[in-house]
């Protein structure tokens, strides 16, 4: 038999293999919002909750692993997407310019009521109609739209890097609202020990929904309506309800 058949036989058992094992050049490199329990927060010093699990899940289907990278707070999250540090943004609202770097999946992961926490010493409920009192955000926050909008006209802002300067801060009356997600808001006053000094204002200040997100030029764009279709899948199987309470008890019992 030729030499030259007798090497092409020797490579035809490997073949089948190698196509079976997807190549990629690099695992995929994904942050998200620090401060956001229980779709996610830092734990050792490690990004964990809902939306990492739920990118783990999506992106194995394809073959990447993900490495969870901590830039120490959500603005500096977005910064290194825009800059090409990142591959995805775990979960983020979309806001017109949000939209002028980033795509976002065609379904929402959840849909989150944002709400105004103050503290009890605080007397008044209308705070758009004062100009004397303070609010209290995150670096990297945006509510939506309209609310980044009166926000930016609001003469007293605030911003810190952490949940937890945040709420203590409001619990000392050195702000007066912080707007925050109602479920995570509860949480992380749970989790503070600061119940019996803050709480929730009744009224809604927007209804806001987070979605998979990818920096524009994303190695991950092609495979984007792929990812959306995922996720519809575990929405409708309600995955995501059924995963939220073990992540919720998470959070709280973590020292």
């Amino acid at each position: 038999m030729p030499l030259m058949l007798l090497l092409l036989l020797a490579l035809l058992p490997s073949l089948p293999l190698q196509a079976q094992e997807p190549v990629h050049a690099r695992p995929l490199t994904a942050c998200g919002h620090p401060e956001s329990p229980p779709l996610s927060w830092v734990q050792d010093g490690e990004l964990i909750g809902i939306t990492p699990h739920l990118a783990r899940k999506l992106l194995a289907e394809h073959g990447y692993s993900v490495n969870m990278q901590v830039f120490g707070n959500w603005e500096r999250c977005q910064l290194a997407a825009r800059q090409g540090k990142v591959d995805l943004i775990l979960a983020a609202y979309k806001t017109r310019r949000r939209e002028q770097d980033f795509v976002f999946s065609t379904p929402p992961i959840v849909a989150e009521p944002v709400v105004l926490f103050t503290h009890f010493g605080n007397g008044n409920q209308s705070p758009w109609n004062l100009s004397d009192k303070t609010l209290g955000m995150l670096f990297g926050d945006s509510f939506g739209d309209d609310f980044d909008q009166a926000a930016a006209r609001h003469p007293h802002v605030e911003r810190v890097s952490t949940g937890e300067q945040n709420f203590h801060k409001l619990a000392l009356g050195r702000i007066d609202y912080m707007p925050i997600g109602l479920g995570t808001g509860k949480l992380q006053a749970q989790k503070f020990g600061l119940t019996g000094q803050v709480f929730a204002l009744p009224d809604l200040v927007t209804l806001e929904h987070y979605h998979l997100t990818l920096p524009k030029g994303s190695i991950l764009e092609p495979l984007l309506p792929a990812l959306s279709a995922q996720l519809q899948a575990l929405i409708d199987d309600h995955y995501i309800e059924r995963i939220t309470p073990y992540f919720e008890r998470r959070y709280l019992d973590t020292p």
